[in-house]
């Protein structure tokens, strides 16, 4: 089945949902049936939009580290939704804070999917063509997981992330369609993110009302005096390091971190969290002291689940690798014209993908410390980036590197953060 929303031409609707949907007494939501377990919390974005103006935003916001373009729209959607506040709540100058739920419900955030999945996937993405005044819809039932599709080619998409005067946007639509992803259907409260259509450019349906808030609390219960928070994060925010969780509501035995995934794929092993299990707590349940694990794993957000396995389990998103200081590995792609130059040939390293407007770093080493070189053997050339994070640095092989075999990053330092480019191998004859 599908729940779908339409483009309203004037104050004319053009169609309401094709799913019988029950109502609700003194409120105007309704609901589709079902809703999304512990195991069914992830949310990602395979960006396969053609338009440019889909992916206008390329800064990073240190509330939402890592992504910018369509997948920060998306991130943002689903933490709408959320019990509390992402992180300080900031990052969108339309909303006073994101993250407006307050039920026993959040979504978690686990960046991209290498393709559009299956009907159970919990992920979004474009699809050609046109279906009437259609915008996009949501495959349901949800229990055993959703999908949502944009038509990606049909619409101007805008990602904001600040006020979008024209076209349609992406992130309205998304906290529109992820409400059906959690088990609402539409409404007839004026103003609700849940209208069966929107006027104008549907930046309002970023933020959720009353009557949407009436409506998860109403499938996930009213937020529980006793779910877990994260506060902050401290300490050695790489792979292996050693953090500190502050917050509250934490058991004295049995928590669980989640982790954002780095797989990259369509189906269920991209969406599943890396997950460190039995961690204790001290000073009455607001401290975690616990080791990262030393691979697969991204900055992103993290989630605390307490000892249970009820939805007032699961705390709010917070971001991890922004405000709490951390490393952000392998978000800059690079490459190099030539891998196995001559001694004394001018060769040019490319990239894309990093910070804007930052100084840079490009180091080189004679090991392969990859994922993030805390090490090298010296610095092949320093700069600033690009307001695109597209750029390029040339340099002359020296003599001295005959018959070795050297590896190449680029780091940018933001903040308490390093984002890091992928380790480029040069075999100098």
């Amino acid at each position: 089945m599908k729940n779908i929303i339409r483009l309203a031409i004037g104050s004319s609707l053009l169609v309401g949902s094709t799913l019988m949907i029950a109502p609700q007494q003194a409120d105007g939501f309704t609901t589709i049936g079902g809703s999304l377990g512990l195991a069914q919390r992830d949310l990602r974005l395979f960006n396969n939009f053609n338009g440019s103006s889909a992916n206008n935003n390329t800064t990073i916001h240190a509330n939402w580290p890592q992504y910018d373009g369509a997948e920060l729209a998306m991130w943002k959607a689903g933490a709408e939704w959320n019990s509390r506040a992402h992180g300080d709540g900031s990052g969108d100058s339309s909303q006073g804070s994101v993250g407006s739920g307050t039920a026993n419900f959040s979504y978690a955030w686990n960046g991209n999917a290498s393709n559009v999945g299956g009907g159970n996937d919990n992920i979004i993405s474009s699809i050609g063509g046109s279906s009437g005044g259609v915008l996009a819809y949501t495959e349901t039932p949800i229990s055993d997981g959703w999908r949502i599709r944009f038509y990606g080619d049909a619409w101007n998409w805008q990602d904001g992330p600040g006020t979008v005067s024209s076209g349609i946007d992406i992130q309205g639509v998304a906290c529109h369609e992820l409400g059906h992803a959690l088990g609402l259907g539409h409404t007839t409260v004026s103003g609700s993110t849940m209208l069966a259509y929107i006027s104008g450019t549907g930046q309002p349906q970023r933020s959720i009302q009353s009557d949407d808030i009436s409506g998860v609390r109403y499938i996930y219960g009213a937020m529980s005096a006793a779910m877990p928070s994260v506060a902050s994060i401290t300490g050695n925010a790489n792979l292996g390091g050693n953090i500190t969780i502050t917050g509250t509501n934490f058991s004295a035995t049995g928590n669980t971190l989640w982790l954002q995934s780095n797989v990259l794929d369509s189906g269920a092993a991209g969406g599943n969290f890396v997950k460190v299990t039995g961690l204790s707590s001290s000073n009455g349940g607001t401290v975690i002291n616990m080791t990262l694990p030393s691979a697969g794993w991204e900055g992103g957000e993290i989630h605390v689940q307490s000892n249970g396995t009820n939805n007032s389990n699961l705390s709010e998103s917070h971001p991890f690798g922004g405000t709490g200081g951390g490393v952000l590995n392998d978000t800059i792609t690079m490459t190099i014209n030539d891998s196995t130059p001559n001694p004394g040939q001018l060769v040019t390293l490319s990239w894309n993908g990093a910070p804007a407007n930052q100084s840079y770093t490009i180091v080189y080493a004679f090991t392969n410390n990859s994922p993030l070189f805390t090490s090298w053997s010296g610095i092949v050339g320093t700069g600033a980036t690009s307001s695109s994070g597209i750029g390029t640095y040339s340099k002359i092989i020296p003599s001295r590197g005959a018959g070795r075999t050297v590896y190449v990053e680029m780091q940018v330092p933001v903040g308490a953060d390093i984002f890091n480019s992928n380790t480029v191998t040069v075999n100098i004859n």
